[in-house]
């Protein structure tokens, strides 16, 4: 969600509570004798009140047609085709919503907005809710967006973010209903807020054996980033955060722990901010590992997390977000993390299907990566996304499943579950990277390997030795280069295209390894790619016996 549609999302829920508020405190009036004329009034002048969001959202100068009278929906451009009319029916108000196509206005009943609403005589909290009903569907209609404002279960995240901001704490559920009851108008039961905010409490904390009273109070109502990045006030609590996955990308390779005493110091944030963070740390397992928290929070330490890396292009809490959804598998329920070195282990979601048995693994890394982000951050940015498009294209194009990155830099992990899918993505992936136009100063050079071997995904896990040694194969290659193993070499050598070449290099040992191996180059006429190796990294095919001097040719 953008910082535009933030906003706006944030000054209709501020009117909208206003309004629960004044219901809440018998307030509210609906004009009784003239319901329609003020239900209508009030709407326009709600719809014409968010312009300043609306301009921030969708440009300056932009708003939405609500009616024909400038007069009533004000000057100025409009950034949506739709318009929305009220009209004044006695007992009713009709809603009528329209589409301008072809410098001409057509009534839009597709869009499923029209309806008569009853207003006379109806109670304060239906009136409002029928009046910021309408007004969310407009909006979402003519400005093509997602409030995320369905039902009422809104009432309750948002007031346990501002728990959270104000207190660092997590409300309970018991707690934070009770605000929003006490506070605002509301039909919801206990019960039910309750199974919404906390299905993880079990079937006792949802049926009637529990109350307010009951052990239920100590349910916590924890919201996810997500969640928190719906609301305005905690923006700045998200984008400390975002700072601090920054730190941590950093202190990633050096290997070492970060503290809160360095980031209160380096962020300059007081000690709420610090228990704060300390919290969303808890919940974020592809940012930290082994973390070590007070029991208030105010004081933490934290290894960065095996997969910190991938935020390293966030700039945006949307961005982390976004990383974050791209990461299969998924961190495990307890909070550890999804790799672990030496076991080698990737848990993935239930409904992810992955290949079992003999499988081949890709696995790539953007070559001096950091000194092209050192020199320009906006271009890497712009280039790293357009390599993470390419990529994923050729491997899911060839029935490839990215994964993870195992290893270091700008990496890529996927699995195929043939050998020749694997190899003719890493082709079609090195194809791709060659031919595209790069930011100016940027030029991207991948390494890349593939590797054949046994891996058991039964239990959903992936445990092998073969990913290890797929890692420290990608290691050994160069940019422009894609390394084969035998095991693969073996099995795709008779069944390749005739356009796609292996040629040997001899025997490489890798690191950590006892057995050398043999290890082929993937060539192709039409891609430039690196044919060339280090030869001291080279094992000869034919090893001479010790005393024995080696005979000359012929």
């Amino acid at each position: 969600m953008q910082p535009g549609i933030v906003a706006l999302r944030g000054a209709l829920m501020a009117a909208w509570e206003e309004d629960l508020r004044a219901v809440r405190q018998d307030s509210f009036d609906v004009g009784r004798g003239r319901e329609p004329l003020v239900f209508t009034q009030r709407f326009y002048g709600l719809i014409s009140g968010l312009r300043p969001q609306i301009q921030r959202a969708w440009g300056q100068g932009g708003h939405v047609h609500v009616v024909d009278s400038p007069e009533i929906g004000g000057p100025g451009p409009r950034v949506s085709q739709s318009r929305i009319r009220l009209r004044n029916h006695g007992e009713f108000v009709s809603v009528e919503l329209f589409s301008y196509a072809n410098g001409a206005s057509r009534p839009n009943r597709g869009a499923g907005l029209d309806r008569d609403i009853r207003v006379a005589e109806i109670d304060p909290l239906a009136y409002v809710t029928e009046m910021y009903r309408t007004a969310v569907d407009f909006l979402q209609i003519a400005l093509n967006l997602d409030l995320m404002l369905v039902g009422s279960h809104w009432l309750y995240e948002h007031a346990a973010a501002v728990h959270f901001v104000t207190t660092g704490t997590w409300g309970s559920v018991a707690e934070i209903y009770r605000h929003v009851a006490r506070e605002l108008a509301v039909s919801d039961s206990f019960e039910s807020v309750l199974a919404l905010a906390a299905p993880a409490a079990g079937p006792e904390s949802a049926n009637g054996s529990h109350g307010s009273n009951g052990s239920a109070d100590g349910v916590e109502m924890r919201l996810t980033l997500e969640q928190l990045q719906r609301t305005l006030e905690a923006q700045p609590d998200l984008e400390s955060f975002l700072r601090l996955v920054q730190v941590a990308v950093a202190a990633d390779h050096g290997n070492r722990r970060v503290t809160s005493e360095e980031i209160a110091e380096s962020l300059q944030v007081d000690a709420l901010a610090i228990t704060k963070l300390g919290r969303l740390l808890e919940q974020s397992p592809d940012v930290a590992r082994e973390v070590q928290l007070s029991t208030d929070f105010g004081s933490w330490s934290f290894l960065p997390s095996y997969n910190v890396h991938f935020f390293r292009r966030a700039h945006a809490i949307d961005d982390f977000l976004a990383i974050e959804r791209t990461l299969l598998p998924r961190a495990a329920a307890e909070g550890a993390t999804t790799t672990s070195p030496g076991g080698t282990t990737f848990k993935v979601e239930d409904t992810t299907t992955l290949p079992d048995g003999i499988v081949t693994f890709l696995m790539t890394d953007v070559v001096e990566s950091t000194l092209m982000w050192l020199q320009s951050r906006a271009s890497m940015y712009q280039a790293m996304r357009r390599h993470d498009q390419l990529l994923s294209s050729a491997i899911e194009a060839n029935g490839g499943v990215v994964l993870k990155e195992r290893g270091e830099g700008d990496s890529f992990f996927a699995v195929f579950q043939r050998a020749t899918d694997a190899v003719v993505a890493a082709l079609e992936g090195q194809q791709a990277i060659e031919s595209e136009e790069w930011p100016q100063g940027i030029a991207l050079s991948v390494r890349m390997a593939v590797l054949t071997g046994e891996a058991d995904a039964a239990d959903r896990d992936y445990r092998s030795p073969a990913v290890n040694r797929c890692a420290k194969l990608r290691r050994r290659a160069v940019g422009g280069q894609v390394l084969v193993s035998e095991t693969t070499y073996s099995i795709v050598a008779d069944i390749l295209r005739d356009d796609i070449q292996l040629v040997s290099v001899g025997k490489r040992l890798l690191e950590g390894h006892e057995r050398p191996e043999e290890i082929y180059v993937l060539q192709h006429p039409d891609v430039r790619l690196e044919l060339e190796v280090t030869p001291d990294e080279v094992f000869p095919t034919l090893s001479v016996l010790p005393g024995v001097e080696e005979q000359p040719a012929g």
